[in-house]
């Protein structure tokens, strides 16, 4: 659902909107730039973000360090656009669509939702942002949402492998070879910590190279490139989940 999105609203973004300060004239609001080491940080001045600015930069610039380290391109230089509002209403003002955080890496730009009632979701954006500029684009879109959540290792507030398992045990999982072809139809709240998990599998059981290849050359090369199917790397997916302790989750609005 989001892939889908990111894909509507790249279109949109770069034919439409361009430039940054196209994003911020969508609100007639009073904003403060805060120039800092890799970022343009433009929030709402007064607001919740300007309140605790000092700790919006300490972490935008942690998850920064940690995901160019995760990418392996540690010398990579850049300035990212951040854009953060506290509503989710402006947020929908802003890109047409409601949202918690997204990624415009082809503007350098990512909007962020940051209130009292919803933390930053630095990481996942993030992750999105600078494995496009540092990876390229994604040969299947929606994988995307792998990586991010992965690295992130949460999906509402849960560890990705333990909600996955709790899912497996509920028989609530998605075939990969229908979860793949209809990632975007299916319901997001299954299919994001899922792909998380086996994005997780593949990198630990088979590492960071094979992954990136995968990630270039899209799921229709996967067997060239680990010497499996896809149905046989489910096979060992959905059998490392077994040796997980299970964990009492109540997921059951999700589903």
């Amino acid at each position: 659902m989001r892939l889908l999105l990111l894909l509507i609203g790249v279109l949109l973004f770069t034919t439409g909107f361009g430039q940054t300060d196209r994003f911020l004239n969508q609100l007639t609001i009073s904003w403060k730039q805060y120039p800092v080491n890799h970022f343009n940080l433009y929030v709402e001045e007064g607001r919740f973000a300007d309140q605790h600015i000092d700790l919006v930069k300490q972490d935008l610039e942690n998850q920064r360090n940690g995901i160019i380290e995760f990418l392996e391109n540690k010398g990579f230089t850049d300035t990212a656009h951040i854009i953060i509002v506290d509503t989710k209403e402006k947020i929908k003002k802003i890109l047409g669509f409601e949202a918690q955080g997204f990624a415009i890496p082809e503007n350098n730009t990512v909007i962020f939702l940051y209130s009292k009632d919803y933390s930053l979701a630095t990481k996942h954006e993030l992750t999105h942002y600078y494995a496009f500029h540092l990876w390229g684009r994604p040969a299947d879109n929606w994988f995307s949402e792998g990586l991010a959540v992965y690295n992130d290792n949460k999906w509402n507030g849960h560890q990705i492998d333990s909600l996955t398992k709790h899912l497996k045990d509920n028989k609530k999982l998605y075939p990969l070879s229908v979860l793949s072809k209809k990632f975007h139809s299916l319901n997001a709240m299954i299919t994001y910590p899922q792909t998380g998990s086996f994005t997780g599998f593949l990198l630990l059981s088979y590492g960071k190279p094979k992954l990136r290849e995968l990630w270039t050359k899209g799921f229709g090369e996967i067997k060239k490139i680990y010497g499996k199917s896809l149905k046989q790397l489910e096979k060992d997916w959905l059998n490392s989940l077994d040796h997980l302790l299970s964990v009492n989750i109540d997921y059951s609005n999700h589903l």
